[in-house]
């Protein structure tokens, strides 16, 4: 009877602790989501990784249960070896902030839900290239606890041989350094600023004067014409009197991680070749026409200097760039031209309606694709492709047709993509920059909204600016300055030397690579593709910062501000 007994004790003691409430754990990584947030009016999804459950709910912030739903099986994927579950609280428009509990026992990082979301990353993203400035001081004004000396005046830079020999020195300062390093180079320069005048073209208005705290601010202009101007101003400087275009501005070799001005190497002016002086034409036809209101001066002096670029091309259309013998510094090699032939074309046509220009286009057609790879030179067909579209009120109903259905055929199948894929991105392959890979297949969707105004679009490019804010493999929100889980450690050289703990705000890291060209420096937690990824300043390959990686970022957030 005794022994009775204390088996009745034991069991209401199991009972007793079944029923007491599981401890809540916070914060887990297991839960990805946008950690900024969602618009009342956007698709609103999470994943849970790797963990068995069955229903959610949203929190407020005074702890009432405002939402209440399951989990769906998304599946395993075999790209970060994870098995997915998918939420989705799309229907949730009420604005505020909340986290997400599932199972009554993981809680979420805190997010909004709110109009005007993404003004503040978008400012933030575009401001990034105000400290990228070289030959100026960023004033505590203007760069507050970022603020640093002036570096690289580059008034005198010598002409390298592969310039083809020229002698002297050449004024060239000014402009954006291009990434982690402190080179400069026109070929990247004309894809990113590029991206960004598509914006201005659309939504000429959306950065008004004295949004953005830089120096310019004030003068009655935009902001991001402003900042878009610094480079295009460098870009001009970089233009050989016979109208061919010099390929960058670098040391022979990377200095090591110093402030700017704690840099003592000689620049150079490096190379000069067809791909440069296309791009170079391409971008200051596209900003002759953006600029025609706001700065007519600079819009003809724009036009002209692509059209000398253009007549250059023509006669020398066939020579590619590789570093030259003792330069190791960003190659950025190209030696195919169509496509770069084909956005100068476009620009150039758009601009002049000459239909030189536009027999250009009918008769050298580019495949209408995006090549998940090496942005900066694949993309720059795509940047054609949209300035087309934009302005198809130029074209011929037949042209105009054929390009409008091969954008949507090209949109749709990377909806098709989303859907197929457990954390709802389009992306097959993480290569170096494969945040940008993901940012430019928004932008395509963005460009299928604009055209349609069908919302699907709207809602992928919505998913894959989720995944560079937070739901994506890593957990990270790749924007530095942003998100619960943050980039902390960025391969920048002013952000690794200037002994502050915080990097500067509004970068987009290269993200996931699974090349892992730095792997002989630093030990990776994953070899999944996915999940090859380190916040780590010494990971170049995977954690850099580049202007092409935030160019399309300023396109997603700039669109989705205007249309949500």
């Amino acid at each position: 009877m005794k022994k009775h007994f204390l088996y009745l004790l034991l069991i209401l003691a199991v009972l007793a602790g079944c029923q007491q409430p599981k401890e809540i754990l916070q914060n887990q990584d297991s839960i990805r989501l946008n950690q900024i947030g969602y618009y009342p009016q956007s698709v609103k999804q999470f994943l849970l990784i790797d963990s068995v459950a069955v229903g959610f709910e949203i929190i407020n912030q005074s702890g009432q249960s405002v939402f209440k739903s399951q989990l769906a099986d998304n599946g395993l994927w075999d790209l970060s070896g994870e098995q997915v579950m998918m939420g989705d609280f799309s229907s949730l428009q009420q604005p505020g902030t909340y986290t997400i509990l599932v199972d009554n026992h993981l809680e979420s990082y805190p997010f909004e839900i709110k109009e005007d979301l993404y003004q503040d990353p978008l400012n933030a993203a575009i401001k990034s290239y105000y400290f990228q400035r070289a030959s100026m001081p960023i004033e505590e004004t203007y760069g507050g606890i970022h603020h640093r000396k002036a570096g690289h005046a580059d008034t005198a830079c010598s002409f390298h041989p592969s310039t083809g020999h020229k002698t002297g020195k050449l004024n060239t300062s000014g402009g954006w350094y291009d990434a982690g390093d402190y080179g400069k180079y026109v070929g990247n320069a004309a894809l990113s600023t590029g991206q960004m005048l598509l914006l201005l073209e659309q939504f000429p208005d959306i950065i008004a004067d004295n949004t953005l705290n830089i120096p310019e601010s004030g003068n009655n202009i935009g902001d991001l014409f402003d900042e878009l101007k610094y480079e295009l101003d460098w870009l001009l400087t970089m233009q050989d009197n016979d109208g061919g275009v010099f390929f960058k501005v670098t040391a022979k070799g990377f200095s090591d991680f110093v402030m700017p001005e704690d840099y003592d190497l000689e620049r150079f002016i490096i190379g000069k070749g067809t791909a440069s002086t296309l791009d170079f034409a391409a971008v200051m036809a596209q900003a002759a026409r953006v600029y025609k209101k706001v700065n007519p001066d600079f819009s003809k002096q724009a036009l002209v200097a692509a059209k000398k670029a253009w007549q250059w091309a023509l006669v020398n259309n066939n020579i590619p760039f590789t570093n030259p013998k003792g330069i190791s510094t960003g190659e950025y090699g190209d030696d195919h031209f169509s496509d770069d032939f084909y956005w100068a074309a476009a620009e150039l046509f758009i601009s002049t309606q000459d239909q030189q220009y536009f027999n250009y286009l009918a008769t050298h057609p580019e495949p209408y694709i995006h090549e998940q790879t090496n942005s900066w030179k694949f993309f720059v067909r795509n940047n054609g492709f949209h300035s087309l579209l934009e302005n198809s009120d130029l074209l011929d109903e037949t042209f105009k047709n054929k390009l409008t259905e091969q954008h949507i055929q090209l949109a749709d199948s990377i909806l098709t993509l989303i859907s197929n894929n457990p954390y709802r991105i389009g992306a097959d392959r993480f290569e170096w920059g494969s945040n940008s890979d993901v940012l430019n297949q928004a932008v395509i969707l963005c460009m299928a909204h604009r055209l349609t105004g069908n919302k699907k679009y709207l809602s992928g490019a919505e998913q894959i600016n989720d995944y560079i804010l937070g739901k994506n493999a890593t957990g990270y929100c790749f924007l530095t300055g942003f998100g619960s889980k943050k980039v902390m450690f960025p391969h920048h050289r002013p952000s690794g030397a200037d002994n502050i703990t915080a990097p500067i705000p509004g970068f987009v890291v290269g993200g996931p690579n699974n090349d892992r060209q730095d792997a002989s420096q630093i030990e990776y937690i994953s070899i999944f593709p996915a999940k090859s990824y380190m916040d780590l300043t010494e990971s170049y390959a995977s954690n850099e910062v580049c202007l092409n990686w935030n160019a399309p970022a300023v396109y997603v957030m700039g669109y989705l501000q205007q249309t949500r």
